[in-house]
């Protein structure tokens, strides 16, 4: 079978898209985020991962507020930005503010020590402020190994670098955080959240020391009692999660309405119809509604969408995309009836089609098949193609409960390596 691909630009709204104005919120509660684990390969994290209480952590202002977090990578990685789970207790996050620097360091090792306290000297990699950023917005959960019930769902806004690959390439140790320059008026607060620790294991948290800057080089000291697992991340690949949500709106035969829930101001998105007569059409579009026209009402169709995200600064230019979500179908496929009776679909290689009986049903319905379904798939669906039952065809005669179905027509559907068959029930009451 020839088997047709296309795809098409709708230029209006993509070209809406790319005009987003960078001064949009961006943690728009109307929208839908990716929610990220330490499962997911595009931040760092620590190892060992510690048992685990929440943190919540409040800090005063300060002209030095430098608070950073270490991390160890035994390959060489590019910090593209960082990842900070926190939020403005003063309200939105001000993405024009220039107050807050998302830092990467170096450390040249311990400096000197007092009775009380070791102090270190680092060096400063790369800083941006919140301004030049391109900020970005998702949700982190921090998932206690101990205890699932210590599970929490935390604000994390990322942060990215303008000339990442030209000189973050990180080996080793390193360390990533912020600093707050406190400014007259500010109003923005830092509200941040981590896996607050108590254990034997060391902390690695480093606070200003309130020393002389020389050149590029800061003393920091080791916050031995401020035990916290995450709270910073590197970010060392590009985000782009599924579509979480998508919803069918309407089907009339000759045209489909599909919706899905915004994501990230900016999004494009990929819609994908793909009929079982070989037709396969990608659009691209930046609405989140989406109308099918000129549809054939002989045949089944699956929708698939998914995210195509872009990430870009002065030195890099690169889009990737998420997964595809499948989870719409609507039309039928209708073959020749060869049996003179009400099968519409194939007739399988043994001869016999196969039947429903009683038809009309009401509570049950018995299929009887051919052999050759074996191992084969059987669907209930409504109209629209929605499915509403699914069963592995194991024998060559199943019952089908029907009892809770409301009164109308329905699709028996008979899937096989062979083919498509697909059969008229009439359920009553």
């Amino acid at each position: 079978m020839f088997v047709k691909k296309k795809i098409i630009i709708l230029w209006s709204t993509f070209v809406v898209c790319c005009c987003v104005s960078v001064q949009a919120q961006i943690d728009d509660p109307s929208r839908v985020y990716d929610i990220v684990t330490d499962s997911d390969t595009f931040y760092l994290f620590s190892t060992p991962k510690p048992c685990f209480d929440k943190g919540v952590f409040y800090y005063a202002f300060a002209p030095t507020n430098r608070l950073l977090q270490e991390y160890i990578t035994p390959d060489t990685v590019t910090v593209y930005g960082v990842a900070i789970t926190f939020e403005n207790y003063y309200g939105s996050l001000p993405i024009n503010d220039t107050s807050l620097h998302i830092c990467l360091y170096k450390s040249n090792g311990p400096s000197f020590a007092t009775s009380t306290t070791q102090y270190y000297e680092f060096t400063l990699i790369d800083t941006v402020t919140l301004n030049r950023s391109h900020p970005r917005f998702c949700q982190f959960l921090y998932e206690d190994r101990c205890d699932k019930t210590n599970a929490f769902l935390s604000p994390c806004y990322e942060f990215y670098f303008d000339t990442p690959q030209q000189i973050n390439r990180m080996t080793d140790t390193f360390y990533v955080g912020r600093r707050q320059v406190w400014s007259p008026g500010l109003s923005f607060g830092l509200r941040e959240y981590g896996a607050r620790y108590d254990n034997s294991l060391p902390a690695h948290i480093y606070m200003d020391a309130s020393l002389d800057q020389v050149d590029n080089r800061y003393v920091l000291q080791d916050w031995y009692d401020d035990k916290r697992w995450g709270w910073a991340f590197p970010i060392v690949g590009f985000r782009c999660g599924p579509i979480q949500w998508d919803t069918l709106d309407s089907y009339t035969g000759d045209n489909a309405v599909v919706r899905w829930r915004s994501v990230e101001e900016g999004t494009v998105y990929n819609v994908r119809l793909v009929g079982e007569d070989g037709s396969d059409t990608t659009y691209i579009t930046s609405d989140t509604t989406f109308t099918f026209t000129q549809l054939s009402d002989s045949v089944r169709y699956n929708v698939m969408l998914r995210k195509q995200c872009h990430y870009a600064t002065s030195n890099y230019d690169t889009t990737v995309y998420g997964q595809w979500r499948s989870n719409i179908y609507f039309g039928t496929t209708i073959l020749p009836d060869t049996t003179g009776g009400d099968t519409v679909g194939i007739v399988l290689p043994d001869g016999e089609p196969f039947s429903l009986a009683p038809n009309p049903a009401q509570g049950s319905v018995q299929v009887v098949l051919p052999k050759s379904a074996t191992g084969g798939q059987l669907s209930l669906c409504d109209l629209t193609g929605r499915e509403l039952m699914v069963r592995t065809v194991v024998r060559t005669e199943m019952e089908l409960d029907i009892s809770t179905l409301p009164t109308g027509t329905y699709l028996v559907k008979l899937t096989t390596p062979m083919g498509i068959s697909t059969k008229r029930l009439i359920v009553t009451r």
